[in-house]
């Protein structure tokens, strides 16, 4: 065997006949059988089949809500195969040969078990089939709705109309439900002498018609021409109506209730628009909800419902809303298209596969370490390659497949795929057509072959300007065969984004002999002379070469015309020493404080900062070996003026020409900021390399100006020293700034932010610990302060230099050079400085003297005491033995701990404790002030110095305590009454007499109490002397006895006016008793009056004067007026009138007789008789009040026997 195509099994006829792309459209008879003879149904594809056609089944049988398969795969993985395939399996009519469609798909599956399956869907179920080719749709401009699409191209294929137009069908379809379809028809043929069925193939003639008919035939809806016009369809009816409409037609037209809908190309139709994913999503559900199982849609698409494609033409993050509408998933793997391409085309007779594994065996370790990718991001690149897949696919390798499936997806995603050729028709192309078949045996096929045959697809898309740069290149090395294998393998190459173009992977493509090794260096040398042709543009960009398009060419020129501005180079240098220096050189000196240097680069005499300067600035210069002696002459001089004090100068010397590679810096990065919004790729990637050799430029120039700092001298204040990277800053630095900050060593201790706060807490200072007396300016043996301490005596010169000075000034001027002591170090000397009296503050408006609470709020952080001011305290100066009675005072009198005979002391001492006192001895006022006592004034004259002392925080307590003779009387006058009154309670006894006496004199007038009142009377007089002797303290116990007196007054009152008024009482009593009244009292009533005048007593609950005053209001109350004693007399009164009869005859007489003894004419013998009428009458006594029926019933009984005998001369009288 020689040549490559004696290798193949003589059946396969490489130069047969192999459709580029499986449609839809291709549904002849003859397209149809030559496609399934062709058809080669894998392992997977067979696992596919078997899954789909038993959940076809199980949803027909058991009305399942599943009704949506998802075929995805890569452009020509077949997958529409998959889905018209079996779409069309399902239609009995389509007839191959004699044999249905069916069964001829079933013979290449080869399982009866599916073949089985296969025929019980049909005999059982027969389903519609409608088959519908999206990327048709799409291809011709159309922006229907998916659910549009299905229903008017479902209704084509009933027949029912032909028509392309949407107004037209649903005028049809309006035709059909109103039964006037043929009425219709009769109509157009009649009076239009037309054909319908011919005339709705055209939608111009088809609209015309219907617009003139409509109006006739439904003129419900259509009351003229111009309203079928003027309709917009927008949309059809209500979908979930529409489709249950054309579920109708279809069982009518058919007789079938079971639908299969077929969409080829879904993912790319939709996925670039929400709107049309919504719209699919909302079909399933109708689909899903409304039929049961019975409509079912299979979708195909290159993207997966989970996980787009990145080669995809489109793709959308909103394709997952489909994912639970198609639930059952295909996918057609990329392992697939291998084995149907060795089965369609590169399969091998056994002579064949027999010599090609002989030879694999016999270079497998150089082929494979010929062809071996580095750095590949996808792993398909890195597949293994066994003898099985030699043998199966040369002259390709696995990796040759994986790369033409890669351009046909990347082409794809650019066109959609129209007009490309699918893998096994380009695989046949590069064997027949570019004749690698015709090449010896240990050829390969390789990327240039891809080029051959893809070049008229790239130039049909953006990838143009490379086919037109690379043809460029192939043309001018036309005689090289090497060079024009480079520029094709480039050319095509560049086309995968994720493939790494690298030298390394060029040499692996490029190896197209199964035993020889290509000469990498010949490969490198060409790549190098192509790539620096300024004829051609291929570059490389980030490690990957590709061909840049002719606009390279004019951004190229122009980058050449590029003249870099001083400024420009001088900000490269800026951002080089940046690097160099970062961060900020510092250096640690006095072992507690850190100096950061301001940086400042100098170039052409120009200067530039690069860190701020705070204190220290350091300036650096990078001068050729040439201008060096004479710059450092330059620099001795300039760095001894006074300006420049601060300054330190490192001059380092360039061996290396700094300027060629800031020029090239400059236009990198000059060309790239010009064309930063380019959208072309290639442009991109070029812009990109520019960025990638600037940042090599850079890393040039950083290596050289280190070089230069290794050679270098630091001049300060007129005096070399000679240094390099690292002793800069260790040495020179470091002793630099230890002379700028000479006196940093005064207080070099950074204090803490609460040291203020921390050392106002220690009221002793001889306690205080070494954190808070770092300077050692606190003599703990006494608890002094070293007021001569040199850091003090700095702030009280510059204090005293300015007269008053702000807190703010003191930080800024003790911060800076030559001290750089800390801020909150500098609150801590001024803090030590006014706790030795050394100064004063001044806070508000508000004087302070002392270290107390207000100095501790006004210099407790650094913004506080920045508003303060500080000047010096030369007043109140006392002697030390003013000073130690003072602390004496405050001991004895005050009753104060011992206290350090110094002023800070005794102000923080005596603060305290006069915060304590106050409020016993502002207690005392009010009795004071209520009582009239003549203490009064000392103790208010007390009250006063103490708020001295507290407004001053203890500021005057020093001074008042030591020489105030006035201060130390009324301390001593206001602490002997707070001890009497808290041992004797004199108040009280003031208060108790007070209220005793005022509550006597307001006792009711009684002749009893006499003697007790003159006995008031006579302490008072005593009372009011006490009242004015403002000696209080020595009369306490006169006070103390003149109360017990008058208590014993009052216990003896009680106890005479008790038994005197029961005297009284007793006297009353056997007076009532021996009223006449009582005997005509019934044995009740005179028990209730016994018990009553019982009652008449007054007893005696204690000795107070409330006790003596319930007494003798009681007394009183028995004597008023309908008092107790009134009332007991009345109620016998009352009694004795109640047990009198209700009714008695008082008395009867007769007018005109005599009665016995009666003469009325004396002196007469014989009487004179007088004839006048007999006069009597009757007088009854009645009670007033009757309060029973007995006593009313007697009443009328007596009234009842008068009845007879009242009359003019016997009347009845009452008496009440």
């Amino acid at each position: 065997m020689h040549k490559i195509q004696e290798l193949f099994d003589p059946s396969k006829q490489l130069n047969r006949k192999i459709e580029s792309v499986v449609t839809f459209g291709a549904n002849t008879t003859e397209d149809l059988d030559h496609e399934i003879r062709e058809y080669v149904v894998t392992d997977k594809l067979h696992k596919n089949y078997e899954d789909v056609l038993l959940d076809l089944q199980s949803a027909f049988d058991n009305s399942s809500k599943e009704i949506g398969i998802w075929v995805s795969g890569f452009y020509g993985s077949g997958k529409s195969s998959f889905a018209k395939y079996l779409g069309l399996s399902f239609d009995k009519s389509l007839m191959i040969d004699g044999v249905t469609f069916g069964d001829k798909l079933l013979s290449r599956i080869h399982d009866t078990t599916i073949t089985a399956l296969h025929h019980a869907i049909i005999n059982r179920h027969n389903p519609l089939v409608v088959m519908i080719d999206l990327s048709t749709q799409s291809v011709a401009g159309n922006i229907s709705t998916v659910s549009d699409i299905v229903y008017y191209e479902t209704l084509k294929q009933l027949n029912i109309t032909k028509c392309t137009d949407q107004k037209v069908m649903c005028f049809v379809d309006m035709l059909h439900s109103e039964g006037k379809y043929e009425e219709f028809c009769r109509i157009v043929k009649e009076e239009k002498h037309k054909d319908w069925e011919v005339e709705q193939c055209n939608d111009l003639a088809a609209n015309m018609i219907a617009a003139s008919l409509a109006p006739r035939l439904l003129p419900a809806y259509f009351p003229d021409s111009a309203s079928f016009k003027n309709i917009k369809m927008n949309s059809a009816l209500n979908e979930k109506e529409r489709f249950k409409r054309l579920y109708q037609l279809i069982k009518e037209k058919t007789g079938k209730d079971k639908v299969i809908f077929v969409l080829d190309e879904v993912g790319q139709y939709v996925a670039s628009n929400v709107e049309l994913i919504l719209n699919v999503q909302g079909m399933m559900q109708i689909f899903k909800d409304e039929f049961r199982g019975n409509v079912w849609v299979i979708a195909t698409a290159q993207q997966t419902l989970t996980e787009d494609n990145r080669q995809a033409q489109l793709n959308s993050n909103e394709l997952f809303r489909l994912n639970d509408r198609f639930p059952i998933k295909v996918d057609i793997e990329a392992n697939d298209i291998k084995e149907i391409i060795t089965k369609r085309l590169l399969g091998k007779s056994q002579e064949g596969k027999e010599f090609l594994v002989k030879l694999f065996n016999q270079n497998e370790g150089i082929l494979k370490n010929n062809i071996h990718l580095a750095v590949q991001q996808r792993s398909i690149y890195n597949q293994v390659l066994t003898e099985q897949s030699f043998a199966d696919l040369y002259p390709f390798l696995p990796v040759h497949i994986d790369i033409l499936l890669s351009l046909l997806q990347k082409l794809a995603s650019r066109t959609g795929g129209v007009g490309l050729r699918s893998v096994i028709r380009l695989i046949r192309d590069i064997l027949v057509d570019n004749h690698l078949a015709d090449a010896t045996i240990g050829q390969l096929a390789g990327p240039e072959y891809f080029y051959d045959v893809l070049s008229s697809d790239m130039q049909k898309n953006s990838a143009k300007e490379i086919v037109l740069a690379a043809d460029k290149a192939v043309r001018m090395y036309t005689g090289n065969e090497l060079a024009v294998r480079i520029c094709k393998t480039i050319a095509v190459m560049q086309l995968l984004d994720d493939f790494n173009l690298s030298f390394d992977n060029i040499c692996a493509l490029l190896n197209n002999k199964v035993s020889e090794t290509l000469d990498r260096n010949r490969v490198r040398e060409i790549i190098d002379e192509i790539s620096g042709s300024n004829e051609l543009t291929l570059q490389e960009v980030e490690g990957k070469y590709q061909f840049m398009t002719n606009a390279i060419l004019g951004i190229r020129e122009e980058r050449g015309k590029i003249v870099p501005r001083e400024v420009e180079k001088a900000e490269v240098m800026q951002d080089m020493l940046k690097d160099l220096l970062t961060p900020a050189p510092a250096v640690n000196v006095y072992a507690s404080k850190t100096i950061t240097a301001g940086v400042e680069l100098t170039e052409r005499n120009r200067p530039y900062t690069i860190y701020n300067t705070t204190s220290l600035k350091m300036n650096v210069r990078f001068v050729n070996g040439a201008h060096f002696e004479e710059t450092r002459q330059q620099l001795l001089t300039e760095s001894t003026r006074q300006e420049n004090m601060r300054t330190l100068y490192w001059l380092c010397t360039l061996n290396k020409d700094k300027e060629a590679l800031l020029q090239e810096i400059v236009k990198c990065q000059n060309i790239r900021n010009r064309h930063q919004n380019e959208t072309n790729k290639e442009i991109q990637a070029y812009l990109r390399a520019q960025g990638d050799m600037a940042e090599e430029k850079k890393q040039q120039l950083i290596r050289a100006l280190r070089e230069a700092q290794a050679n270098s001298e630091i001049i300060f204040r007129g005096s070399p020293q000679q240094v390099n990277a690292d002793t800069y800053k260790t040495v020179a630095l470091k002793g630099i700034a230890e002379k700028v900050f000479e006196k940093y060593p005064l207080a070099s201790a950074n204090m803490k932010s609460d040291c203020v706060n921390k050392l106002a807490s220690f009221g002793d200072v001889t306690t205080i610990p070494d954190s808070l007396n770092p300077f050692k300016i606190i003599k703990k043996n006494d608890g002094t302060i070293d007021a001569a301490h040199p850091a003090l005596m700095e702030i009280k010169d510059f204090v005293a230099s300015r007269s008053e000075a702000t807190g703010q000034e003191l930080m800024t001027h003790f911060e800076s050079i030559p001290y750089g002591w800390a801020k909150d170090t500098i609150r801590y000397l001024v803090a030590l400085m006014l706790k030795a009296g050394s100064i004063q503050l001044r806070v508000s408006g508000k004087d302070i003297t002392v270290f107390g609470e207000s100095a501790v709020a006004a210099m407790g952080n650094n913004n506080a005491f920045g508003k303060i001011s500080i000047s010096l305290n030369t007043d109140g100066t006392l002697t030390v033995p003013e000073l130690l009675n003072a602390a004496k005072i405050l001991m004895g009198v005050l009753g104060a701990p011992r206290t350090a005979p110094v002023k800070d002391q005794i102000a923080q001492v005596a603060n305290k404790r006069i915060k304590y006192l106050m409020p016993k001895w502002t207690k005392l006022v009010p009795h004071f002030e209520h009582l009239h006592l003549a203490g009064l004034h000392p103790l208010n004259q007390a009250i006063g110095y103490a708020n001295r002392i507290l407004e001053s925080e203890g500021g005057e307590a020093a001074y008042l305590l030591g020489k105030d003779k006035e201060c130390e009387k009324a301390f001593r006058y206001a602490m002997e009454l707070v001890k009497c009154n808290e041992q004797a309670g004199f108040l009280d006894r003031f208060l108790h007499m007070e209220k005793l006496m005022d509550e006597a004199d307001n006792l009711a007038p009684n002749g009893i109490l006499d003697g007790f009142r003159k006995q008031v009377s006579e302490v008072r007089q005593v009372y009011n002397g006490y009242v004015a002797n403002p000696d209080l303290p020595n009369i306490v116990s006169d006070i103390t006895e003149l109360s017990s007196q008058l208590d014993a007054y009052l216990q003896q009152a009680c106890l005479e006016f008790q038994t005197q008024s029961n005297e009284q009482l007793n006297k009353k009593r056997v007076a009532i008793l021996a009223n006449p009244e009582i005997e005509k009292l019934k044995e009740e009533q005179r028990a209730q009056i016994e018990t009553l005048l019982g009652e008449l007593t007054i007893e005696s609950r204690g000795s107070s004067i409330d006790n003596l005053r319930d007494m003798l209001n009681k007394f009183s109350g028995f004597y008023m007026p309908m008092g107790a004693v009134e009332v007991i007399e009345g109620r016998v009164k009352t009694m004795a009138a109640a047990n009198a009869p209700a009714v008695t005859t008082v008395t009867s007489s007769t007018a005109g007789e005599n009665t016995e003894g009666n003469d009325d004419n004396p002196g007469k013998g014989t009487p004179t008789h007088l004839h006048s009428p007999s006069y009597s009458s009757t007088q009854l006594c009645i009670k007033h009040k009757i309060t029973s029926r007995t006593e009313l019933q007697k009443i009328i009984d007596r009234l009842t026997q008068l009845l007879d005998k009242v009359g003019d001369n016997s009347p009845v009288e009452f008496i009440f």
